[in-house]
């Protein structure tokens, strides 16, 4: 644990937390797994990778892996950091580009929620990203995105907008009408200049040795992986989505109207998979059997998910009809802080997390304690 430092004093540090998100691994969790239930050289699968911590500490530690999310913003983050462009120069260059792309029609707001939003100069910089930007083809404008994505809403002092939530986009109506109580307006940025220091920042020590390759795929893993052939997996390192606790398009509209995937104002579409309880274990089966067989006879697998019943069972009896055969055990994690769900008033995270795993012939982590064989 002690080759790569995790803090910000080197390229491994400055890019794990890259892309912040809706209820994401933890990086000291996800990296301890990864190190102590794989062998050096080998592959982690996760299906549900969210921002990529997962397929990120693999290609960090020497392992390969393969990635899979719905959300492109999510995509966009995993990508970036597992593969970023290399050179800040041609970044900085881009990004010069960009701003002189800036059209007036740019800076206009399309509705009362972009004008309390953002300052002129900045929606302007937004407007003309969204329409020069090719994210899902050319590495340096992905990584470009990237960036603007992270920083596009947050606290006054750490995003280019008026003050918002990090890593999940409030409601217009609430936010519109918590800015005029507090008569807050959005900062005057210079973008150019913002963007700039944010690259060189990450840059610092520069990128990981991407000593094994870290595959990273915008689609529903369970087509994607039915027809995958290319590798057998150590590790299966996943956290689904947990029934009815949060909607990533929702979570996610802000930076998905940003990448042309998304209406300006949010359509409150909810994904039936995750919040109705005739199709959320279809869900998890369907993903999971299709990725039962890409492991290798003695991989382990790992599934950390909501402690509340219907979501714990559902997993629970998902693990069992596809691997009856295996021991299996259970922690249960009580947070000790208020965990990110329940500061956006979610009740039911208080109860914790749980961690289903299936150990193969490898021997559970020690600093683990309390796991229960089922």
């Amino acid at each position: 644990m002690d080759e790569l430092n995790w803090k910000y004093s080197n390229a491994a540090g400055r890019w794990a937390g890259f892309g912040p998100y809706y209820a994401m691994f933890p990086v000291n969790f996800a990296r301890l797994v990864v190190e102590q239930m794989t062998p050096k050289g080998g592959s982690v699968l996760d299906p549900f990778c969210g921002r990529g911590t997962a397929p990120f500490i693999a290609q960090a530690t020497g392992r390969a892996s393969l990635g899979i999310d719905m959300n492109p913003v999510a995509w966009v983050f995993a990508k970036v950091k597992t593969s970023p462009e290399p050179s800040t120069e041609k970044l900085v260059n881009r990004l010069d580009n960009l701003q002189h792309a800036v059209r007036p029609a740019d800076r206009k707001a399309e509705n009362e929620f972009q004008k309390w939003a953002w300052s002129e100069e900045v929606l302007g910089f937004l407007n003309a990203a969204r329409r020069e930007l090719d994210w899902r083809e050319n590495r340096i404008d992905r990584t470009l995105m990237g960036f603007i994505l992270v920083n596009l809403h947050g606290r006054l002092d750490d995003g280019v907008s008026n003050q918002m939530q990090k890593s999940r986009a409030m409601g217009p109506d609430y936010a519109i009408r918590w800015w005029k109580k507090r008569k807050m307006y959005p900062p005057e940025i210079d973008p150019g200049r913002y963007f700039c220091q944010r690259i060189k920042w990450r840059y610092w020590h520069g990128i990981i040795e991407r000593k094994q390759v870290a595959e990273i795929i915008h689609g529903d893993s369970s087509t994607f992986l039915s027809d995958y052939k290319n590798k057998k997996f150590d590790l299966l390192f996943t956290s689904p989505p947990y029934f009815s606790v949060t909607d990533y398009r929702q979570d996610s509209w802000i930076r998905l109207w940003l990448l042309g995937e998304g209406p300006p104002l949010p359509d409150w579409k909810k994904d039936q998979r995750t919040t109705r309880r005739e199709c959320y274990p279809q869900m998890l089966f369907d993903i999971f059997s299709s990725a039962s067989r890409l492991l290798k006879p003695y991989s382990v697998v790992w599934v950390r998910t909501d402690a509340r019943a219907f979501t714990k069972d559902a997993t629970l009896k998902t693990l069992r009809s596809l691997w009856p055969w295996r021991k299996l055990f259970m922690r249960h994690d009580c947070p000790k802080k208020k965990t990110q769900t329940a500061h956006f008033g979610n009740k039911p995270s208080n109860l914790g997390e749980i961690d289903f795993v299936m150990p193969g012939r490898r021997s559970l982590p020690p600093s683990f304690s309390a796991w229960e064989q089922l």
